[in-house]
């Protein structure tokens, strides 16, 4: 059998999945497990079955192992990570919430706690459950603490040379701590495409691995490679690369062939039976289904480009690869996909190249103030050509897109349909464009339309035109999370808070969307400029005496009082058919339900 590991691995992410899925819904995880072993059965022989299923059950039980765990009241500790107001701890390999008496501690300390542990599993994010700690003891600092120490000392000499803003790109750019980057940069990389770059990956490790083999060999390249694995968490994405650097190595050492799809199943394999949890993990996912795809497409793609010069041809083979397998698992999970990845991965990857190398550099030299110095005023003129180029991509980068399970399904099946052509079923050959137009249809709107839904404590309106969806909502902090599912479900690309004063979105030349703020109450209301055409949408709470000022309007539609259920639920408003719905048809304005 070629390449066996490559089943074992299957078999063991089956059976981790199956195991998954018989604690979410009994009759899925059967189903799983009954088609995968269908499968072995009447393709592989006896031998082999046995080891394919054997994996399988490794897989089951190290899963259930990791997840169901009798934690005592006092225990020793890792702290691993800062939320807002929680830490994430490690338990024997295992997440923890960690609450309660935690001001004093700090991320890296390991501890003797004294509290009380509560099972909430969240498969998710691969937590067992919470710990509220009452008190504790440190531990005698260790290896792992000073890396978390290094870290926070690394970026306070960040920030003293560079300030706030450039410290934490860098800190999150080369070492993978994306505790102090804002919002607004975060939103920034995921606009241009490159927000992999905040995540340490392959694409760090091989840049390290390859400046420190340069310079100082194979053995210690290793080790330090190694070292920076640690440093920066130890993330799936620096393990996978990590793996995969060092078999490839080996395998020259040892004279042996080396097999990259075996390599990638190694690192999964290895991977799964530590941490079965990351099955879920996002990171772990999209880690490796990049790096499939750029495994097996990127030749491929090379040659379908070979007009354009090398290092072009190159890139955007690697980009484009990448994108083959993950792009449907983004559908299904993340849901939104920026459209300028290309330009973001071709022109800034160079850049933070440099900036990761030069990053590092300054974390080795940071015991040399001289040094330290010299290094920090290159980066920062390094981060001025960075902030430069950012502006320029970013006026002509495309907002990001929405994408949903339809989309995540159409992807799939256009990648199925194209596999069984190249195999000679030459009549699937049209199915690809067939199911483009579905696809085409559920992401643009040929006509505007306007969806109001007014559920508890919570309003919104949201306007649909072209690729365009933009949504003016008025809530309170227990409606956030009604919101932020309605933002997904509508594919909305751009929010106004209505507690804003009044603003204009201009759809396309002659059509414009107002927000009228209503100095008496929060309630939402619209205006709509097509042409010489305006249209008012008015709340109920908008009072009579003060909609004189919309009388020369050609239609003012005022919304009813109510549109909840009995229980008051935001379930019956979770898709668009239950909204009130208006559409511009001919310079007219209709209700459509």
């Amino acid at each position: 059998m070629k390449k066996p590991l490559v089943y074992y691995t299957i078999s063991l992410f089956m059976g981790c999945l199956s195991t998954l899925m018989l604690f979410k819904s009994s009759i899925v995880g059967a189903v799983i497990a009954a088609s995968f072993f269908a499968i072995c059965f009447f393709t592989l022989d006896k031998k082999f079955l046995f080891i394919n299923v054997s994996f399988f059950f490794v897989g089951v039980f190290s899963f259930m192992i990791y997840f169901y765990i009798e934690i005592p009241q006092n225990v020793s500790i890792r702290v691993a990570e800062k939320k807002n107001y929680y830490y994430m701890a490690n338990y024997k390999g295992r997440k923890l919430i960690l609450k309660g008496n935690i001001a004093k501690i700090k991320e890296g300390e390991k501890i003797n706690a004294h509290g009380k542990f509560k099972k909430e599993v969240d498969f998710e994010r691969g937590v067992v459950g919470v710990y509220t700690l009452n008190s504790c003891e440190y531990c005698k600092k260790d290896f792992i603490f000073y890396l978390y120490q290094v870290k926070r000392n690394i970026y306070v000499q960040l920030k003293q040379n560079l300030g706030e803003d450039k410290a934490a790109v860098i800190m999150s750019l080369c070492y993978g701590d994306t505790q102090y980057l804002s919002k607004d940069s975060k939103s920034q990389f995921q606009k241009l495409g490159v927000i992999h770059a905040i995540s340490v990956s392959g694409f760090h490790i091989a840049i390290i691995y390859k400046v420190l083999e340069k310079f100082i060999g194979l053995r210690l390249a290793i080790v330090f490679s190694l070292i920076y694995v640690l440093f920066t968490g130890m993330q799936p994405a620096t393990i996978r690369s990590f793996i995969m650097i060092l078999v490839f190595k080996l395998s020259k050492v040892l004279f042996k062939n080396y097999d990259n799809i075996s390599s990638l199943s190694l690192a999964a394999l290895v991977i799964l039976l530590v941490k079965p949890c990351y099955i879920t993990d996002i990171g772990f996912m999209l880690s490796f289904l990049s790096t499939l795809g750029i495994l097996i497409y990127y030749k491929k793609i090379c040659r379908i480009l070979y007009k354009i010069p090398q290092k072009l041809n190159e890139t955007l083979s690697v980009t484009l690869s990448s994108q083959i397998f993950s792009l449907p698992y983004i559908a299904f999970t993340i849901k939104n996909f920026s459209s300028g990845f290309i330009i973001g991965n071709l022109f800034l990857l160079p850049i933070y190249s440099i900036i990761v190398i030069l990053g590092n550099l300054a974390l080795l030299l940071c015991g040399s103030k001289i040094l330290f110095e010299f290094i920090c005023k290159v980066l920062n003129f390094v981060m001025i050509a960075l902030d430069g180029a950012n502006y320029l991509i970013l006026k002509i980068c495309p907002e990001v897109s929405n994408l949903t399970y339809l989309d995540g399904t159409i992807l799939t099946l256009i990648f199925i349909s194209c596999l069984l052509y190249k195999h000679g079923y030459s009549k699937y050959k049209y199915i690809p464009f067939l199911l483009l137009i579905p696809m085409f249809f559920e992401n643009y709107d040929f006509i505007p339309k306007v969806y109001c839904i007014n559920f508890q404590n919570s309003q919104a309106v949201v306007i649909k035109y072209k690729r365009d969806s933009t949504m003016i909502c008025n809530y309170d902090e227990s409606s956030t999370k009604n919101i932020i599912k309605l933002k997904e479900e509508m594919n909305v690309n751009k929010v106004i808070n209505n507690t804003e004063k009044s603003r204009i979105v201009k759809l396309n030349n002659n059509l414009y969307v107002k927000n009228i703020h209503y100095y008496k109450n929060d309630s939402i209301n619209v205006c709509i400029y097509n042409g010489n055409h305006k249209f008012a949408i008015l709340s109920s709470n908008f009072e009579k005496k003060d909609r004189s000022i919309f009388n020369n309007y050609n239609k003012v539609e005022v919304l009813p009082v109510y549109l909840k259920n009995d229980n008051k639920t935001y379930s019956n408003y979770s898709n668009e058919e239950k909204c009130i719905l208006y559409a511009i048809i001919f310079n007219e304005i209709y209700k459509l339900n």
